[in-house]
């Protein structure tokens, strides 16, 4: 009776070790918040590129996005910076952020990249953060910004 109340036992240990080191063998978060960020800046855990958690024009509060997404043209999409170092990043750029972490960054809006067409000089690319699909637009449309600083 003994070795089998102790194989029972045992067995029971091992079953929780196990689902403890599978609980904490968990990989952190893709998007984490920048400290000092109050949140407004995600660093991507994949890329190492940090990304304004808002459209350009919005600002963060904390659960989403507040206030008027800027929209322009592609030519002043790329004039926009922030403090910080933050620019337009590339199609490339935004394609990186697939699949898409709506919580991290809010904002089902096409948004401009600095990546204009190699073959067709009055259109550039555009990405539709809702499924990832790029496009080249003209870039006298009017589309939004995420801006990204690092990389590139």
């Amino acid at each position: 009776m003994f070795q089998k109340d102790s194989a029972v036992f045992l067995g029971i240990m091992v079953f929780f070790c196990v689902a403890g080191i599978a609980q904490a063998a968990q990989p952190p978060p893709r998007f984490q918040e920048v400290e000092g960020s109050h949140g407004s800046i995600v660093r991507d855990s994949k890329t190492g590129l940090e990304w304004q958690r808002c459209p350009y024009g919005q600002s963060w509060t904390g659960s989403g996005c507040n206030g008027e997404a800027w929209r322009g043209s592609w030519e002043d999409a790329l004039r926009l910076t922030a403090p910080g170092g933050f620019r337009l990043p590339t199609i490339s750029e935004l394609r990186t952020l697939a699949p898409y972490d709506h919580k991290a960054l809010p904002g089902d809006y096409w948004f401009w990249s600095s990546s204009a067409s190699a073959d067709f000089s009055h259109l550039a690319w555009c990405l539709l953060f809702n499924n990832g699909f790029v496009s080249a637009d003209s870039k006298k449309a009017t589309q939004r910004v995420r801006l990204v600083r690092g990389g590139q």
